[in-house]
């Protein structure tokens, strides 16, 4: 795979740049959307097709020092552009000049890590520096959040049902070890499927096509939507997928796509997640839920020669007191035009090692997978106490 880390965010209105390295390109530069008016396919539909990406620094929710504020100043913005603020772990900050430099650094941060935590020690330092090396000088936003909506730039509180099951989940982990099973894994690590939210938060390349009546979107991991223009009825209601039910028409040039009927195995199984924190991190949100009740609304349009601005609200009752929107903004490099396809790890020789490595030493399965349930508990802690705050106010 092409892991090209160019990361860029956007504004409703405007996008406002600053290259990390060096000048930005001229067709890195965000346009003025006021002005740009979209390419044609030959049937007259605004044209999206190419590779695109969506990495950025921006992160999904707001720093609650910023308050109500969806800008930085430009001060702020430069202080950011040079830091590793919203980089993703194991992600260099700039193009890497000399990978083996960079392979010594991250080497070095691994051993630092106490011994005692074996699965700390593997974290960010899986992959050497080839894989994610830049190729594109980075780009930062002066936006303070993904999410424009609620104001404060943050997700809703979870409902007590999903906080229920959440609590349910860690009894079940909690005599288990990391690996007892394959289905101690998630289905993305276990390479069958990329599950998320929306197509805004998965931080990779993606190709889109167009034919007369539809569009489609190869977002790699093996997921391709193929969504229709056509205005063809919906699937019946017994019918469930994991991308959902997707439908789209245009507005002008914004494509606006409407999508339902999720399955009910987007929460994962009552075990997982084997690993990390609750679902979620400062780039991207997996949803807690079942998606029985998931609803997504996302409008695209392109603002300019190399960009795309795209909006996503996610509606689920039954997994946040009210709904939330967020925004990014997806990139076109001329200079990388193809997507590479994804492979994984392929003949799921990952797996057959996580199983091996569980059974190796058991207790340092199980004290790993301890760990990471004390370390997911003051997270959950933190949600319930949003969520008791929100009763509270609503008089519950």
């Amino acid at each position: 795979m092409s892991n090209r880390y160019l990361v860029a965010a956007g504004a409703l209105a405007a996008v406002f740049a600053v290259a990390l390295a060096g000048a930005v390109p001229a067709a890195g530069q965000a346009q003025d959307d006021n002005n740009y008016m979209a390419p044609r396919t030959p049937w007259g539909d605004p044209d999206f097709q190419g590779s695109w990406e969506n990495r950025s620094p921006v992160p999904l929710e707001r720093p609650v020092e910023f308050g109500d504020r969806q800008f930085m100043t430009e001060e702020e913005a430069a202080e950011r552009a040079n830091s590793r603020v919203g980089l993703p772990d194991g992600e260099e900050g700039s193009i890497a000049d000399d990978l083996v430099s960079a392979d010594i650094q991250r080497v070095e941060r691994s051993n630092n890590i106490d011994p005692n935590r074996p699965g700390q020690r593997i974290s960010g330092a899986e992959y050497n520096a080839f894989w994610n090396a830049p190729v594109s000088p980075r780009l930062a936003s002066r936006r303070t959040s993904q999410i424009v909506d609620p104001p404060n730039g943050r997700l809703p509180p979870y409902t007590r049902e999903i906080l229920e099951q959440w609590d349910a989940r860690e009894a079940a982990r909690a005599h288990r070890g990391e690996a007892d099973s394959w289905a101690d894994r998630n289905v993305m690590e276990r390479c069958l499927l990329r599950t998320g939210l929306a197509m805004g938060e998965m931080n990779v390349p993606k190709d889109i096509y167009q034919t007369p009546g539809q569009i489609v979107f190869d977002l790699q991991y093996g997921v391709v939507r193929v969504v229709p223009l056509d205005g063809r009825p919906r699937l019946g209601s017994g019918i469930t997928q994991w991308w959902g039910d997707s439908r789209g028409r245009w507005e002008g040039d914004t494509l606006i796509i409407e999508t339902d009927k999720f399955n009910n195995m987007q929460n994962g199984g009552p075990i997982m997640p084997s690993h990390g924190g609750i679902y979620g991190h400062n780039h991207a949100h997996y949803h807690m839920g079942s998606g029985e009740h998931l609803t997504i609304t996302e409008r695209l349009r392109r603002i300019g020669p190399d960009t795309i601005e795209y909006a996503y609200t996610i509606n689920d009752p039954s997994v946040y007191t009210s709904p939330w929107t967020a925004v990014n903004v997806w990139h076109m490099d001329p200079n990388e035009p193809d997507v590479y396809e994804y492979t994984c790890h392929e003949h799921n020789y990952g797996m057959v090692g996580l199983l091996k490595g569980g059974r190796t030493d058991e207790q340092i399965a199980m004290d790993e997978a301890a760990r990471e349930i004390n370390d997911r508990a003051p997270q959950i802690a933190a949600e319930w106490a949003e969520t008791e705050a929100w009763e509270a106010a609503q008089g519950r």
